[in-house]
C-alpha cells in the first residue's frame, strides 16, 4: 500500500503515528504563514473547533498536488482561555508571557485533524478538545522551564510530555494535547481501510 503523508514535521505527531504502526512519510505542509484565528469572518461567527479543522484541511491540501494518489493527514493545534487564543510563540519573551498568563489556570487545547485523498475526491476533517491545568508558576520557574524545553514549535509554549513538566492535570485526550487527536483520526483511517 502506498504510504500515507503526514503534512507536518512535528516530532510529536511523527512519534504518535509511528507508535500506531502506520506506514507514512512526513512532509511539511506548504503554508508560508498560518492564518490567525478571528472570532468572525465578516458577520459570520467562527468557532475555534471549525477554525482548527479547516486549517488542518488547508495544510493537507497544500500537498495534494504533490501526492494526488496518497492519503494525506493534516493537523493543527490552538489553545483557548478566557477569550484569548494562543498559538506558537514568536520569541522567548512571547513564550514567557504566554506561560505567565496560563499559570495556575485551566485552558482548552483544540486540535483539528483532516484526512484527504485528491484522486478519490475525499476531504474529511474533525477536531478534539482537552482541558489542561498548568501549575502555578513564579517567574523563575517559567524561565527555568523555557531554558530546558524550547517552546517554539508548541502551541501555548509548553509540552504535556515534558519530563519536568508544568502540567498539573488534564481532562480528555493526552494525544490531542501532543498535537494529533488519534481518537478522531483512527476511526477515519479505519473507515477507509487505512488502519
Amino acid at each position: 500500500m502506498i504510504p500515507l503523508i503526514l503534512a507536518s514535521s512535528s516530532e510529536r505527531r511523527i512519534y504518535l503515528l509511528k507508535k500506531s504502526g502506520i506506514n507514512f512519510i512526513a512532509a511539511n505542509h506548504k503554508l508560508e504563514s498560518e492564518p490567525r484565528f478571528e472570532e468572525s469572518k465578516g458577520n459570520t461567527p467562527v468557532s475555534i473547533g471549525d477554525f482548527v479543522q479547516n486549517l488542518a484541511l488547508t495544510k493537507a491540501e497544500s500537498l495534494q498536488d504533490d501526492y494526488p494518489e496518497n492519503w494525506i493527514i493534516g493537523s493543527d493545534t490552538l489553545i483557548y482561555m478566557n477569550g484569548t487564543v494562543y498559538g506558537k510563540p514568536k520569541d522567548l519573551s512571547d513564550a514567557f508571557n504566554m506561560l505567565k498568563e496560563l499559570s495556575g489556570k485551566i485552558h482548552i487545547v483544540y486540535t483539528g485533524i483532516s484526512l484527504i485523498n485528491k484522486s478519490k475526491n475525499i476531504y474529511r476533517a474533525d477536531y478534539d478538545k482537552t482541558a489542561v491545568k498548568i501549575k502555578l508558576l513564579n517567574d523563575k520557574e517559567i524561565t527555568d522551564y523555557l531554558s530546558g524545553y524550547p517552546p517554539f514549535d508548541k502551541a501555548g509554549s509548553y509540552g504535556i510530555q515534558d519530563e519536568k513538566g508544568i502540567v498539573e492535570s488534564y481532562e480528555g485526550s493526552f494525544e490531542n494535547v501532543l498535537g494529533l487527536p488519534v481518537q478522531k483520526l483512527f476511526p477515519l483511517l479505519s473507515k477507509y481501510g487505512l488502519k
